[in-house]
């Protein structure tokens, strides 16, 4: 019996650093999307000429996420939603593919 006792020792261990690594792996996604979000939401309420939807997903998408949803069309205000894929083997097979961030900015008068 003794006789299974390294191989199983090493299986258990390999598949604890996938599910480490992949659990790593969903929380810099969430980082990544909540850091996209809120220089999305600041880039839409910049003075970019190109508009604020368009300059909110030209850095969301610089930024390796997409732009799930942007009401930005109320002048100096902006509520972004942004998406972000999960690297991994076992959690986005799972459920988790993806992890979305909202944020909001606005413009303050002086």
């Amino acid at each position: 019996m003794s006789g299974f006792g390294l191989p199983l020792l090493v299986w258990v261990s390999v598949v604890a650093a996938v599910v480490v690594l992949d659990l790593t792996g969903f929380v810099v996604a969430a980082a990544r999307a909540q850091q996209l979000a809120d220089a999305a939401a600041l880039a839409a309420v910049s003075t970019d000429v190109r508009g604020p939807r368009t300059a909110a997903t030209a850095l969301v998408e610089a930024g390796g996420g997409s732009l799930v949803a942007c009401d930005c069309d109320r002048a100096g205000h902006a509520e972004v939603v942004v998406g972000v894929p999960v690297p991994g083997l076992v959690v986005p097979r799972v459920g988790a593919r993806r992890v979305e961030a909202t944020a909001r900015a606005g413009l303050v008068g002086p």
